[in-house]
């Protein structure tokens, strides 16, 4: 996992603690927050960059920010599951000042559990 060889007894161990719903999936969000711990500080940085990279690519019109609706798209390719309530959740989570626009601080939140 990750560059790191564990035996199938700790990797579900892992997966059990990751599965905060108990769904037997895990889902995007219990995805990033697992990631998450896995890096390290050195990697900030390159993290930083590959996210903006990433945020760049969905700012089609390079203003700085990208819609709720491309947001949307976004979480259906990682996890073709969520429900529109799902995702309307999530919008509202992340979307923190309510414009309908996420913008790269609200971006890298996400990303990063």
């Amino acid at each position: 996992m990750m560059g790191v060889k564990i035996s199938d007894r700790h990797l579900q161990e892992v997966i059990s603690e990751t599965d905060e719903d108990g769904s037997g999936e895990i889902e995007f969000e219990e995805f990033a927050a697992l990631a998450a711990k896995f890096l390290s500080e050195e990697d900030e940085e390159a993290l930083k960059k590959e996210l903006k990279e990433a945020f760049r690519i969905y700012d089609r019109g390079g203003n700085g920010y990208i819609t709720v609706h491309t947001l949307k798209e976004i979480l259906r390719e990682l996890d073709n599951k969520l429900t529109e309530d799902n995702l309307d959740s999530i919008i509202e989570e992340v979307d923190e000042d309510g414009s309908g626009t996420i913008d790269f601080n609200e971006f890298m939140k996400m990303m990063n559990g």
